[in-house]
């Protein structure tokens, strides 16, 4: 196999993934109360976005092996889904920390 082929195929997958996990986000019934109510929602997409940044870490990898070994253009095929998915989580996260922290001190 090709290396183009591997890291494109592991990108399918990551965007499977990076995509099947908004619906999930929305989707889901939020349980809980008071503070805790719609963290489970949180939690699923979250769990989904690690898994996909398991495998944009994985394409990341391989892109830069084949880089090493030649493969001309490959490194921005492979870094791209690395860079989605660890923004949508800083995102997340900065969401997160402004609802649940800076506006209840800003209010």
């Amino acid at each position: 196999m090709h290396w183009r082929q591997i890291v494109l195929g592991i990108g399918v997958v990551w965007l499977a993934l990076f995509v099947a996990s908004f619906p999930v986000l929305h989707l889901t019934a939020p349980t809980g109360a008071g503070l805790a109510r719609g963290l489970n929602r949180i939690a699923a997409f979250l769990t989904w976005q690690g898994v996909a940044l398991v495998l944009a870490i994985a394409a990341a990898f391989v892109a830069r092996t084949a880089h090493g070994r030649g493969v001309a253009s490959i490194k921005l095929l492979g870094y791209t889904p690395l860079a989605a998915s660890v923004g949508t989580i800083l995102l997340m996260l900065a969401i997160i920390g402004f609802h649940y922290v800076l506006r209840p001190v800003l209010a």
